[in-house]
């Protein structure tokens, strides 16, 4: 932030913030617990640092998944991600600030507040001096926040009247004027101090509901293509986690442009009780809502300080994906690929067992030698062949958005023979651009992609409002053939659906 005066002029300037970029298919939403920061709220991190001034560092005692996860994922090469924090109810920590009639200042009391809910705040302290009015200037207050395992923060020559105001900028507290302005004309003495604790607050874990909110305010991002919930398989069990990982899958599926990573539950110990978690989920049948989610395991060990922690795969898993997007391109599969910054699985399988999860959909991690941590699996948990690997997906994801960025502008353009072939340019020079990237099977852009958008797919007794192309795409090899349909009405917007 910078600021410039001129006399009687002042003027602010703040930088701006970094815009969403629809088109990118690196960037993955995080949804779990965290220390503290804001509930229900999705916050846009780019490094570690950013994902500890929002949310503070992980717990000592390591109760939550989701930080470690997000760590793993910058530490294998994503460069972007939302994080969501996911909260039972909750209580915010406080205490009163009593000023009484020391003249200056807004209110005689203020509610000094914990800036998010949770018993992280508890044992804030706040130290805060007033400086009465002396030759050396005007009345100042100061304050120093002190918080339990984070850098202390400081706010020096405040003016009373505005402080409330000016120490918005804190991680950590807000004062809230709580009482009638002081009488005028009481300068009070020269030096005051108190000093404050924050007590008070209260965490829960969350329910089904609370996820099941931060599962519609991700799909309402456009720019997340990854989804991970690190902490689920530990604040849901049985039925009631099996439903919810359904109920995701149903709100991601019709977006058609992101995948969700599962971690297998912690409580899960066994090769049988994952391979029925794993049934539970496939036993829908259902080849199109699973074609938008993998699951990967075993737990990883990571380094944290001078010992080792157990995290799940997710985040490191979408950090080596990310990687993979920026250097090669969304079409690329993750199988095969060196995870960092993990030293270890939680487990070591057996060959037999690992067989087994592999035949019941499940991606695996391998240790080998020489190479450290490998992603040894690159499928979804659908048995779809057309739907099965993750590189085909992912392929269709980044179509979608490119697809979306060039039709939506179209959307409310009278259905006509101009509007069609400009559809149909700016689709193909999409498709001609996967092409070029090696993302397409064929030697020529005409046997890797097809788009029709004539009177055979819009007869003339068709609704004027409404505008049909299809594209079907051949991926590379594995040779599939994705199919989309795209409708554009003015009366809905666009549509895209997966023939």
């Amino acid at each position: 932030m910078t600021s410039e005066a001129l006399p009687g002029v002042s003027l602010t300037l703040a930088p701006r913030g970094p815009e969403p970029e629809p088109l990118r298919t690196d960037v993955a939403a995080f949804l779990g617990r965290f220390r503290r920061g804001p509930v229900g709220t999705p916050v846009r991190v780019e490094s570690w640092n950013d994902v500890v001034d929002a949310f503070g560092p992980p717990p000592p005692e390591g109760a939550f998944a989701t930080p470690y996860a997000l760590r793993g994922f910058f530490e294998n090469g994503g460069r972007t991600a939302w994080a969501l924090r996911v909260s039972g109810p909750a209580v915010t920590a406080r205490a009163v600030w009593t000023v009484g009639d020391i003249g200056g200042f807004a209110a005689t009391r203020y509610r000094v507040v914990a800036t998010s809910p949770g018993a992280w705040a508890n044992g804030v302290r706040v130290a805060i001096r007033h400086q009465a009015s002396t030759v050396a200037g005007p009345p100042t207050v100061s304050l120093r926040v002190t918080v339990p395992g984070e850098a202390p923060e400081t706010f020096s020559g405040l003016p009373p009247a505005g402080v409330a105001d000016l120490v918005t900028g804190s991680r950590y507290i807000r004062l809230v004027p709580d009482g009638p302005a002081p009488a005028p004309g009481r300068p009070g003495p020269i030096s005051t101090s108190w000093s404050l604790t924050l007590a008070g607050g209260t965490d829960t874990p969350p329910a089904r509901q609370e996820y099941t909110d931060a599962v519609t305010v991700q799909s309402e991002l456009p720019e997340p293509a990854l989804v991970a919930l690190p902490d689920l398989g530990t604040d849901l069990s049985g039925t009631v986690h099996t439903d919810m990982v359904l109920e995701l899958l149903g709100t991601v599926f019709p977006l058609l442009d992101r995948l969700v990573v599962l971690d297998v539950p912690p409580r899960l110990a066994s090769v049988d009780a994952t391979v029925e978690w794993v049934e539970s989920l496939t036993a829908t049948g259902d080849s199109q809502l699973l074609s938008c989610a993998a699951v990967y395991h075993p737990l990883l060990r990571t380094p944290d300080g001078p010992a080792l922690r157990t995290v799940p795969a997710s985040g490191h898993v979408l950090g080596v994906i990310a990687r993979l997007d920026a250097e090669r391109g969304a079409h690329h599969t993750p199988a095969g690929a060196v995870i960092l910054e993990a030293v270890d699985l939680a487990v070591d399988l057996p060959e037999p067992q690992q067989v087994r999860l592999f035949d019941a959909g499940v991606d695996l991690i391998r240790c080998t030698r020489g190479r450290g941590l490998i992603v040894w699996g690159g499928r979804t948990l659908s048995a779809d062949p057309r739907t099965r690997y993750i590189a085909h997906r992912r392929l269709l994801h980044l179509l979608v958005r490119a697809i979306r960025r060039v039709a939506t502008p179209l959307v409310f353009d009278v259905n006509s023979p101009e509007l069609r072939l400009t559809l149909v340019r700016a689709i193909t020079a999409v498709l001609l651009a996967a092409f070029r990237a090696g993302a397409l099977a064929g030697t020529r852009p005409e046997q890797a992609f097809r788009v029709v958008c004539d009177d055979t797919n819009n007869p003339p007794e068709q609704d004027p409002g409404q505008l049909v192309c299809e594209i079907e795409v051949a991926a590379a090899v594995p040779m599939e053939f994705i199919r989309l349909r795209l409708v554009l009405g003015q009366d809905r917007g666009l549509e895209v659906i997966e023939a």
